[in-house]
């Protein structure tokens, strides 16, 4: 097969696979609306506004839209991916990688209420998609190398996504349990651990050493092949 071909394959899967975590998060959305309204919930646009600040929500709908450019420039393209899709590229799996990885060692023995299941959703959303994200970065034609300064980049959204968490939570109604707060994860909630805040931090500090983590691994794949090559300078 030739490397048109090649990428044309590429760039259909990665289209399958922005459609799946698309149909994912609307999927568990409509399962989530009408749970709410059977629920008898006040004030549904709040419960909205909760369900898109789950950090699975916000990094699936980001890998979503990225797998769907990359297709895009597949079959757009014969050269390497700008850099600048490569960087984005490189958070979405990285947050894809953190996003499977604590869900399957802290949150899949979580049970979710009644009615508010969707098992098909969660394993695309929390176990084949960060798959996928991998495999993608690992094989797929067009990534160019990243600057390690990228590191930084990419941690930083989670870090400002914590802080967002905890400056909203003490401020929204738990509609569940009736209590004045609501923390997306028990992780983040002080309230759940004797330690309260000390835990809380302790948590916000392993998540952004989990993506550091993460993020300096895709970045050494993606300078690994061009120094292995002997293919010129990297970018610092």
């Amino acid at each position: 097969m030739n490397r048109t071909g090649a990428r044309g394959i590429v760039a259909a899967v990665r289209a399958v696979a922005a459609l799946a975590v698309v149909a994912a998060v609307a999927g568990q959305l409509r399962v989530s609306l009408r749970f709410w309204a059977e629920r008898g919930d006040r004030d549904i646009p709040v419960d909205v506004v909760n369900f898109f600040s789950y950090f699975t929500i916000q990094t699936s709908v980001l890998h979503a839209v990225v797998l769907a450019v990359g297709a895009g420039l597949l079959l757009g393209r014969r050269g390497p991916d700008p850099r600048w899709y490569t960087g984005l590229r490189a958070a979405a799996t990285s947050y894809a990688v953190i996003t499977g990885s604590v869900y399957n060692a802290v949150l899949r023995s979580i049970p979710l209420p009644p009615g508010l299941e969707q098992p098909w959703s969660n394993e695309v959303l929390h176990l084949l998609a960060p798959a996928y994200a991998v495999l993608d970065w690992l094989l797929a034609p067009g990534r160019t190398p990243i600057r390690w300064r990228t590191v930084g980049w990419i941690v930083l959204y989670p870090v400002l996504w914590a802080g967002y968490t905890l400056l909203r939570a003490p401020h929204v109604l738990d509609e569940s349990t009736g209590a004045p707060y609501w923390y997306p994860y028990p992780f983040l909630d002080p309230y759940a651990s004797d330690n309260g805040y000390m835990s809380v931090m302790a948590w916000i500090g392993a998540l952004a050493a989990g993506v550091t983590v993460a993020a300096c691994l895709v970045v050494a794949v993606s300078r690994a092949r061009r120094a292995a090559t002997g293919g010129g300078s990297l970018p610092e």
